[in-house]
């Protein structure tokens, strides 16, 4: 299914996942989808099913791996939800304070490590994407798997394109007689 038809679903973006089971297979779907769009023909099938999305939590939603390239490298989507209805930080603006308590965070990517491949000897390269569907998050992560996939930068580099995407996060939030959101605090 083509990703326009799945974003023209009525349920779309399909916040009821955890309760719907048709819910959590559109958007499965979704993110399957959305990683083959990003992904140039060539190099699709290097990319394969790495686990199981997990219908409880969407951790992993979409989980794939490349064993064609040596380190062999991950790419991991947990699904992010607003659950504590905080104030959503606006990922399009950026501005230099939008909220003085805690907010959500919508896309939050990391680097994992120490991972080992499936001979548990080789390591293996894993970027994590925590990330809610919107248009934002949609443009963040083809940016990420334009970077980790198709160009495949080294890890330090993706560190430091990280890095910059936080420090942006964090000129956005300030504490003020509550707390800010933290890294703790983003992972939820």
């Amino acid at each position: 299914m083509k990703l326009d038809r799945i974003k023209s679903h009525p349920d779309f973006p399909f916040v009821l996942y955890r309760e719907n089971d048709l819910q959590f297979l559109m958007l499965e779907m979704y993110w399957a989808e959305l990683l083959r769009d990003a992904l140039p023909e060539a190099i699709a099938t290097d990319w394969r099913p790495e686990w199981p999305a997990d219908a409880e939590d969407g951790n992993p939603i979409l989980s794939v791996s490349n064993r064609a390239i040596t380190p062999p490298r991950m790419l991991r989507v947990i699904q992010r939800s607003n659950d504590k209805k905080l104030p959503e930080l606006d990922l399009e603006s950026f501005s230099k304070v939008q909220y003085y308590d805690d907010a959500y965070v919508p896309f939050v990517p990391g680097i994992t490590y120490g991972g080992l491949d499936q001979d548990m000897v080789n390591p293996i390269e894993e970027l994590v994407i925590s990330s809610a569907v919107s248009a934002s998050c949609e443009r963040l992560f083809r940016y990420c798997v334009q970077l980790w996939c198709v160009e495949q930068v080294a890890q330090t580099r993706m560190e430091e394109v990280l890095a910059s995407y936080w420090t942006k996060v964090r000129a956005s939030l300030i504490e003020l007689g509550g707390r800010a959101a933290t890294m703790r605090d983003r992972s939820e």
